[in-house]
């Protein structure tokens, strides 16, 4: 490979190599005793992205009168579960929606229950989208992520819509998303941001701030050899009202005259102090250039903090599997549940101005 390419020590590459063990030890949802949902009721269905031509697999949450059955979702070896009532009947609304995509180890499912159980209990229902897998493809299907996972919320957006059993539960003139790393990045797009080809073609050259960049070095790609060409793409969804962009990565990839163009409001949030935010992740430089932005740090936290609360033997049983415990390991004393709960603050005060109005 081309010497330009580097070796970066990036939350990407921790996370890739946690990703195998996380999966094995990895359950959809387990049962849970009767009553222990309180009133979070979920829902899996199968909705067709056209772009990729194949079905994408979503987890629904919504405010749930009694019934359904109880499951915690996400439960493993390694994180704890989020209580929920499968198939729980849901109460009228309507109730805005928030559209989710997590890009943590790979959009590795079931890491998202916590925000959607919280955003839930705020009065919101929450869509969470989970990607296909990458498959044997890896580094060289990774690519094309970036612009596929804004059309996936899309598609996903479109298909609750569609959805006559919805009707009436969900106000979907009121949406907002919700994105963490990969995720995060997508959300900017959705509300206008585009990448520039050239900036993301760089990222991997000395002194560039991409995370996948010893990836795809192992993969043979080269980003100045691949076709990029929907990268630079407008991916702008008017119907979204709102957005909120946690540790998003390719943020030194946006084009500066479309971030300055934004007109929805938008939360940037920042996980760690300015000494601590890998350069991949930083987004203070984004949010300042968007009109409409805020920008936010939990300094005690790490981009690991924004997955599932870890079990107590989760640490023991990744040491012994010859893993990094980073995954499990947050700041500065505060438990990650204190985490999430101001985590979960921060993004429904951003969501509720505009998508929660006062009568």
């Amino acid at each position: 490979m081309p010497s330009r390419l580097r070796q970066p020590a990036g939350v990407g590459v921790m996370m890739r190599s946690l990703l195998a063990l996380v999966m094995v030890c990895m359950a959809t949802a387990v049962a849970a005793p009767a009553g222990a949902a309180d009133g979070v009721g979920l829902r899996q269905l199968a909705v067709m992205a056209p772009e990729r031509g194949q079905a994408l697999d979503i987890a629904l949450w919504y405010p749930a009168a009694a019934g359904g059955t109880p499951v915690r979702f996400g439960e493993s070896g390694i994180f704890e579960g989020v209580p929920a009532g499968l198939d729980a009947p849901l109460v009228e609304g309507p109730f805005p929606l928030v559209l989710v995509s997590h890009g943590g180890m790979r959009a590795a499912p079931n890491v998202t229950g916590w925000i959607a159980a919280r955003l839930v209990g705020e009065g919101f229902a929450v869509a969470v989208v989970q990607p296909p897998a990458l498959g044997e493809r890896g580094a060289e299907a990774a690519v094309p992520e970036i612009w596929l996972r804004p059309a996936d919320l899309g598609a996903t957006l479109t298909a609750l819509a569609e959805d006559p059993a919805l009707a009436g539960h969900m106000a979907l003139d009121r949406v907002g998303a919700l994105g963490f790393f990969l995720g995060g990045t997508s959300a900017l797009a959705l509300v206008g941001g585009r990448l520039d080809e050239a900036s993301y073609r760089g990222s991997c050259d000395a002194g560039g701030t991409g995370l996948d960049c010893a990836w795809f070095e192992q993969g043979g790609i080269d980003l100045h050899a691949i076709e990029l060409a929907p990268l630079a793409r407008s991916n702008l969804d008017e119907r979204i009202a709102v957005a909120v962009a946690v540790d998003p990565e390719l943020g030194g990839s946006f084009e500066a005259a479309s971030l300055a163009r934004i007109e929805a409001p938008v939360l940037v949030i920042n996980l760690g102090r300015p000494d601590t935010i890998r350069p991949g992740l930083q987004a203070s430089d984004v949010a300042a250039a968007i009109p409409t932005a805020r920008y936010a740090t939990v300094p005690d936290a790490t981009p690991f903090s924004s997955f599932s609360v870890c079990k107590p033997k989760a640490v023991a049983i990744l040491l012994e599997e010859g893993e990094d415990d980073i995954i499990c390991r947050d700041g500065d004393g505060r438990t990650r549940a204190a985490i999430h709960a101001e985590l979960a603050r921060l993004i429904a005060d951003a969501f509720r101005p505009y998508l929660q109005p006062a009568p």
